[in-house]
């Protein structure tokens, strides 16, 4: 018998072999890496929408992965929902408001929660209205009904923006109507104005009978303080640092590409939600490039804290929405996740 193995020779069997090797450790690592993917999940605060369409592009290219993560997304029907979610280790991230965040930590402080990112510097807690029936300036809603849902921030928050706008709040009555019917309330009369976050207004606008018009005044153009980010737990953030800083990267990948193509981003997240209407996805997504990058993000990068801002939120939910904090602002937020 010569050195071949049945019509192979040696050499070309050692070639090949070292060929199969070098395949399998530089040639193959996408499968290498897919197995060995941390699970990370986040819960979000609403219900899916084009705005949230950035996560959903950051998966699709590849953006978490490169990071080492496997992410899964839940969409849950209210920040009060998301924040349980993380506190009963149902999400390791989670998309809310930063306001409740706070008010919640100076109820109960805890698990111990911090904002690792940002994604709307701008309030976009908005009051909307319909147009042509008297309501043209803030102060005209003296004298009217808005409504929101129970345990809403909104009616603290108006007095923020009341006081920045000169409106009496002892002439303006709020009504209670569930997260999934307050629009239809407005838009039936039985409420002058309702108060949502400005990315509605594409679907709001798209149930309007022909000829109406609705007008909105957001919070943020009046009063200072931040809107949603991106929070977890202290015990997470410590234990888990290296896999919250490539979630918080990827994210930001993502928004600045959906900034960029907001139909890109409507086609990502309509492909697991097709009952989305992607005209509105991508009208909701141009909203929300509105929201998410002031003049701190623009000098520092997409997704960072402001410490003063955050600092005139903390003192807000102190001095507005009466809620006492132990700890210090510093302990509630973070920029070393970039």
């Amino acid at each position: 018998m010569t050195n071949s193995i049945r019509g192979i020779s040696r050499r070309t069997l050692l070639t090949r072999s070292a060929g199969a090797a070098l395949v399998g450790s530089i040639g193959m690592p996408y499968v290498a890496r897919a197995q060995a993917r941390t699970p990370v999940t986040l819960a979000i605060q609403f219900f899916a929408r084009g705005d949230y369409a950035h996560v959903y592009l950051a998966r699709e290219r590849g953006y978490y992965a490169e990071q080492g993560l496997e992410v899964t997304f839940k969409h849950v029907l209210g920040n009060a929902l998301a924040m349980q979610q993380l506190t009963a280790g149902g999400a390791d991230l989670i998309h809310a408001d930063l306001v409740q965040m706070l008010q919640l930590q100076g109820k109960t402080p805890e698990p111990h929660m911090r904002a690792v990112g940002l994604i709307s510097d701008k309030l976009a807690l908005s009051l909307f209205f319909q147009k042509g029936k008297g309501i043209n300036k803030p102060k005209d809603l003296e004298g009217r009904s808005i409504v929101d849902s129970p345990g809403s921030t909104a009616p603290f928050i108006f007095n923020m923006f009341a006081k920045a706008n000169g409106i009496d709040t002892s002439k303006v009555a709020w009504k209670n109507a569930a997260a999934t019917a307050k629009v239809a309330m407005m838009l039936q009369a039985q409420a002058d104005a309702v108060a949502i976050y400005l990315p509605a207004k594409p679907g709001i606008e798209s149930k309007l009978p022909a000829g109406q018009e609705v007008g909105a005044f957001t919070f943020g153009d009046s009063v200072q303080i931040y809107g949603d980010g991106l929070i977890t737990t202290e015990k997470y953030w410590k234990e888990n640092k290296k896999n919250v800083q490539g979630f918080v990267r990827a994210t930001m990948k993502g928004c600045k590409d959906s900034y960029a193509d907001p139909k890109a981003a409507a086609e990502a997240i309509s492909k697991h939600f097709p009952e989305l209407n992607k005209d509105l996805a991508v009208k909701e997504m141009q909203v929300q490039a509105t929201l998410g990058e002031g003049p701190y993000q623009k000098k520092n990068g997409l997704g960072h804290i402001d410490p003063d801002k955050m600092k005139a939120t903390y003192e807000a939910v102190i001095s507005v929405l009466g809620q006492p904090i132990s700890k210090p602002v510093s302990e509630f937020f973070t920029n070393d996740a970039f």
